[in-house]
């Protein structure tokens, strides 16, 4: 688990991935050579990672639709694999509930998103049958990043001789 230093150093990086250690000890008080030791403590257990996120409306894909697919439950598996290599699918998963997968689908513009059901979603007989549904202004959670800031911010504190 994490401690309140751990969590607040979470939080800092979640704003700028790129800040230097030796600003981030100062936001949060503590030496640069903390900070150091902690962010490759965490990213060393698999805790956080550091990454860029692309802006996928500056590069000319600006369209998303969540798409809930049905499928038959023998090719479950062979479906998702399959899905999972198209490049418009950028969020995909097994689901409780009406669907069996869920995923996010990134296109430039509704016909390429039409397109692709048409073309890519229709050839898999497996799939049952989807629904999908169409963002039209994101309130939380840019494309590409789901915001856990709430969640990193509410981290339940463990001492580190618990750990």
């Amino acid at each position: 688990m994490v401690d309140e230093l751990d969590q607040k150093l979470i939080a800092a990086l979640q704003k700028n991935g790129r800040e230097g250690y030796v600003e981030l000890a100062r936001k949060l008080g503590v030496v640069e050579g903390t900070v150091r030791k902690r962010v490759k403590n965490l990213l060393g257990k698999d805790t956080i990672k550091i990454t860029a996120v692309p802006n996928m409306r500056k590069l000319g894909y600006g369209f998303i639709g969540i798409m809930g697919l049905q499928v038959r439950m023998e090719d479950l598996r062979k479906v998702a694999d399959n899905l999972a290599k198209n490049r418009h699918v950028c969020y995909l998963a097994f689901v409780a509930g009406r669907y069996d997968l869920m995923a996010i689908v990134v296109t430039r513009s509704p016909e390429e998103l039409s397109r692709f059901i048409e073309r890519e979603i229709s050839a898999i007989p497996s799939i049952l049958r989807t629904e999908t549904y169409i963002n039209l202004d994101i309130i939380k959670g840019a494309p590409g990043q789901l915001d856990t800031t709430r969640l990193v911010n509410n981290l339940e504190h463990v001492d580190d001789k618990e750990a």
